[in-house]
């Protein structure tokens, strides 16, 4: 399982791509607390894609992440599982918060790396997430991240995950690489206290 995050975030960094920067807030490492919407929050009108099939909204999916330190940064996925009744599509890229245990959101540089005009179109079937000693299982799609330069203290203990094209909003959680819950997700590596941390996030993709 780690050898498969570390190559799927690899790869994703050596595709054509185009990078998209979000300034980070303007306090300390942890910001004001951020009113949490429900769990899942869905579209009043699913769209249909080209395969006939509706996109998938945040009501039916479920979504956590997990990851390891590498040499210079934290390289991990947040993993999808769809929870309803019929499958359903994802297309480009994801917005992600790290959220800290009181609520309040990390202070970090979200940037995002997208495959241009036409980003895949990801078929998420029907399943559900388990634990197995050989790596999680059960995900639909997969959306690989990269975290550089962290120096503070507070560590992420939830995420909130945005779906793209109004497809509503997720609260996750992390795990470890066999799929068993873990209080806060690990950090990368202080290189510069003065510099930005950055989390990249890149768009769906199929599991590998």
């Amino acid at each position: 399982m780690l050898r498969w995050l570390l190559i799927v975030v690899l790869a994703s960094c050596d595709a054509p791509a185009i990078l998209t920067a979000t300034p980070a807030p303007e306090v300390g490492a942890a910001t004001r607390p951020a009113t949490r919407p429900p769990t899942a929050m869905s579209r009043s009108s699913p769209t249909r894609d080209p395969t006939g099939l509706v996109r998938c909204a945040a009501s039916q999916l479920q979504a956590v992440a997990a990851g390891a330190r590498t040499t210079d940064s934290f390289a991990g996925a947040v993993f999808l599982a769809n929870r309803g009744s019929a499958p359903c599509t994802l297309r480009g890229n994801p917005d992600l918060v790290l959220l800290a245990r009181d609520g309040s959101t990390l202070d970090l540089r979200r940037s995002s790396v997208t495959a241009g005009s036409s980003p895949a179109l990801v078929v998420v079937p029907i399943g559900e997430l388990r634990q197995d000693p050989a790596g999680l299982m059960g995900m639909g799609a997969t959306a690989p991240l990269r975290w550089s330069n962290y120096c503070a203290d507070v560590l992420p203990t939830t995420f909130r995950l945005t779906l793209p094209d109004a497809g509503g909003v997720i609260d996750g959680t992390f795990v470890d690489l066999a799929g068993g819950p873990v209080s806060s997700f690990g950090t990368p590596r202080c290189d510069d206290a003065s510099g930005p941390s950055t989390l990249t996030v890149y768009p769906f993709q199929e599991p590998r």
